[in-house]
This record gives C-alpha cells, structure tokens and sequence, in this order.
C-alpha cells in the first residue's frame, strides 16, 4: 500500500498566483522607471561633459553653454529635452537647470516625478 505524506510538498495554486502577481507588478513598476532613471544619468552626463568643457575654457558665455548642451542632447537623442533646460548668467556666473516632469503609474494613482538638476560653472 502507499502511504499519503502528511504534509504538502510544493507551492499551491493561489501562493503561486500571488507571486506571479507581485513580480508582474514590480516588472511594471520597472519598465517604467528604468527608462527615468536613465534619462536622468544621461543629463547627469551631459551637465559633467559641459562643466569638464567650462574647466578647459572652450565655454566661455551662456550661449556657447546652451550651444553646447543641446549638442549633446542631440548626440543621445534626447531632443524632446530642449525645452526642458534653461541657461543663465550672472555676475560671470552660468547656470544650467533642467527641470522637467515625469509621471509613474503605480495603478492605483499616478506618481509625478519631478526632476531637477542645477550645474553652476565658473
């Protein structure tokens, strides 16, 4: 005769719906962050690249900065960002700010995700 084991061996149907729930949400959640927070290292590397060329000299008004910060926008595709970044000088002092908006659905209410970086050169 076989014996019936005592106790179950092995995930049931309604633990594995769960998980399969819970790492289909976090799969979700990630196809929409990623893309954020490589946009925002991209920007990152655009604002090092012109503060790198503001230390060399080859910066040396707002306008060369901005010239050059939309050249790079445009070397990483990234052209929808051109309206997103502002370039001033003061007292010989240029600022570059991107400041833009995203949003993060999390299903249950949509998550805005400002983002906003400074670079003082000079």
């Amino acid at each position: 005769m076989n014996k019936l084991p005592l106790q179950q061996r092995g995930a049931s149907a309604i633990g594995t719906i769960i998980m399969l729930a819970i790492l289909g949400y976090g799969v979700f959640i990630g196809f929409q962050y990623v893309p954020q927070a490589i946009e925002s290292r991209s920007i990152d590397s655009i604002l090092k690249t012109v503060e790198s060329a503001s230390k060399s000299g080859s910066i040396n008004s707002a306008q060369a900065a901005q010239e050059r910060v939309v050249s790079l926008l445009q070397i990483n595709e990234m052209d929808d960002m051109t309206n997103d970044f502002t370039v001033t000088e003061q007292g010989g002092r240029i600022t570059v700010t991107f400041s833009y908006d995203r949003e993060l659905n999390l299903l249950y209410k949509v998550q805005p995700m400002p983002y906003k970086k400074i670079m003082i050169l000079k």
